[in-house]
């Protein structure tokens, strides 16, 4: 407060201090409050916006696949599979059935898991799946689909691992993957059951793509077809650096463990989204990633955070388990992946972004002659080129055509 001067009447302000006060009494009392309700409606439109948008995509595609005399489910089904070590695996399912005209002839059935990558989400295929899923209005349809997208562990809507167990190791994942396959009853590791039954595709980007590779590896006789995305087997790193690792994990994670923090709380959806593109903006290489894709993964990715004593929402945080930023306990070495890629035998699509995660061109060879992939191409695009609007069409034309699907 002003000092009361002497003499001074202190009964009515003071003119000068008062006029002085104006401008800062206005922002405050007026401006501020106006700018705050202008963000919070471009906010909620926007968020609307897309919505509606995604809403009236799926009822153009309803009404396409409606004419092929087939039965598809356009809006995903959610999934929870409860797995044998406690840990609920969430997911998102399309299914598409054959048509009736080949009911009597045993259709042939197609199962697909996609898998996404490092903090992403199953929305992460929020285009692909759908389209893959979608027959063309032209053809009568001969097979039945299913697709699966996961929510890997520790991501979405899936359980975090407990505090005793790392939750950064690469071979975890594929537990999981196994595990996933098994809930579904796709895959069993029973002797007596037929090999039909045990053959699946799998759909890999990013951290996604590593997985499907070591899975494929490890498990030949489950993988039919193999899709990759700007990812090509597991991050490897120099043996001689095994040390330096293993003390920044453990380094990191008692941090974590003896000084909990609170999540960041971002006040609105759009302001995490737009954190979500200048994560992208900020990795390796020329990447960047639509408002779009973020947007859909940030609305399964997040959820609201309510004041304590009271329902008003204050704000969204992210779902994921923390732990996933920390560096992993243990890489693999390049000679590990390199016999990774060397036990894959089934048909193989590798499809990379033009400004996506930047490889090396020594090492990309390198991986091609041990991978011997079917189709091979760099396609224009970012690292999320499968999810983006204006590169997504291209991506799934090209893996419908490898997966031959009709």
């Amino acid at each position: 407060d002003e000092p009361v001067m002497k003499g001074m009447d202190t009964t009515r302000k003071d003119t000068r201090i008062y006029f002085r006060r104006a401008p800062f009494y206005f922002f405050l009392r007026f401006a501020l409050p106006m700018t705050i309700l202008a963000a919070t409606i471009r906010s909620r439109t926007r968020h609307y916006y897309f919505a509606a948008a995604a809403h009236a995509t799926a009822s153009n595609n309803k009404r396409t696949i409606a004419s092929s005399m087939t039965t598809t489910t356009v809006h995903p089904t959610e999934l929870l599979l409860k797995c044998s070590d406690g840990i609920t695996l969430a997911a998102q399912s399309w299914k598409r059935t054959a048509s009736s005209s080949t009911a009597s002839t045993s259709p042939k059935r197609r199962r697909i898991l996609c898998l996404h990558g490092w903090m992403d989400n199953a929305r992460s295929f929020h285009y692909l799946a759908p389209t893959v899923v979608a027959p063309s209005s032209s053809v009568t349809c001969s097979e039945t689909i299913e697709l699966v997208a996961l929510d890997i562990v520790g991501h979405g809507k899936s359980s975090h691992k407990s505090l005793d167990g790392p939750s950064t190791v690469m071979a975890e994942g594929v537990y999981y993957i196994a595990e996933a396959l098994h809930q579904l009853g796709w895959v069993s590791y029973r002797e007596e059951e037929t090999e039909e039954k045990q053959q699946v595709t799998l759909i890999g980007h990013s951290m996604g793509a590593a997985l499907s590779t070591l899975y494929t590896s490890a498990y030949p006789e489950h993988v039919n077809k193999l899709v990759l995305l700007d990812g090509a087997g597991p991050l490897a790193r120099n043996p001689a650096s095994i040390v330096k690792h293993v003390r920044a994990h453990v380094d990191k994670r008692l941090q974590g463990n003896l000084s909990r923090r609170e999540p960041r709380i971002y006040p609105s959806l759009e302001v995490a989204v737009k954190a979500r593109c200048l994560t992208a903006k900020n990795s390796p290489g020329d990447q960047w990633l639509s408002t779009e894709a973020a947007t859909e993964l940030i609305l399964r990715g997040t959820e609201q955070v309510i004041e304590e004593g009271s329902d008003a929402v204050i704000g969204f945080k992210f779902r994921h388990d923390p732990r996933l930023q920390l560096p992993s306990c243990m890489y693999m070495t390049p000679e590990q992946v390199n016999a990774i890629m060397h036990g894959i035998n089934c048909p193989t699509a590798l499809f990379l972004a033009k400004n996506g995660w930047p490889f090396e061109e020594a090492r990309l060879k390198e991986l091609l002659d041990l991978l011997g992939p079917a189709t091979f191409e760099t396609l224009p695009g970012s690292h999320h080129f499968h999810a983006d609007p204006e590169t997504a069409p291209l991506v799934a034309e090209k893996v419908v055509e490898f997966l031959d699907l009709k």
